[in-house]
């Protein structure tokens, strides 16, 4: 009687386990691969994206940018003045000037780019954690409702399949249910004494 009081009690507590496909470990799985190789093609896209801007951004400054420059030095330019024999000195105010907007630019474009880049892997690393957290707790279930259906092997296995486990767990949950119901009542009935 000790031995299917303790069966039963065992029963009840495995069957009251959440049901998992054994497929879910393996569905969140690749899920979380998937989510992995998003956050790649994100990073990569957004590289992708500044590199095209920083090749922009060189083409305005040898297209646009150095010509206007070259015509503004020109203008301030005396009319007297040999543009053969003052080149290399031209060439030396302009360079520069030039240098420091491109490299301010660039600068600019590369921080921008860092801050994107930041904020994705800051958001993937909250994702990653999440959904580690959620593939342990998935595993746990998917281990415990494989252990559930060897300890009712077992069980029917010991008893020689002479428990009917469906009707035990319908009379315990009915049970427990009038139980509830009562306890509520008890609980109004105190209410009112007081």
């Amino acid at each position: 009687m000790f031995k299917n009081s303790i069966l039963i009690v065992l029963f009840i507590g495995l069957s009251s386990c959440v049901s998992i496909p054994k497929s879910t470990p393996k569905l969140t799985k690749d899920i979380v691969d998937e989510g992995d190789a998003m956050h790649q093609l994100n990073i990569s896209l957004v590289n992708q994206l500044f590199t095209e801007r920083r090749a922009r951004l060189n083409s305005f400054i040898t297209n646009t940018y150095t010509p206007a420059i070259i015509e503004k030095y020109q203008n301030l330019l005396p009319a007297d003045v040999d543009y053969k024999k003052e080149l290399p000195n031209i060439i030396k105010a302009i360079v520069p000037v030039i240098n420091r907007k491109r490299d301010s630019l660039q600068d600019l474009l590369l921080k921008q780019q860092q801050q994107i880049v930041s904020g994705l892997n800051t958001n993937f690393i909250s994702y990653a954690k999440a959904t580690s957290s959620l593939q342990n707790l998935i595993n746990a279930a998917a281990k415990l409702k494989t252990d559930e259906e060897n300890a009712l092997a077992g069980i029917n296995q010991l008893t020689g399949g002479k428990l009917n486990f469906k009707e035990i767990e319908s009379k315990m949950d009915s049970l427990l249910n009038k139980t509830g119901l009562g306890m509520g009542k008890l609980l109004k009935v105190e209410q009112i004494i007081k």
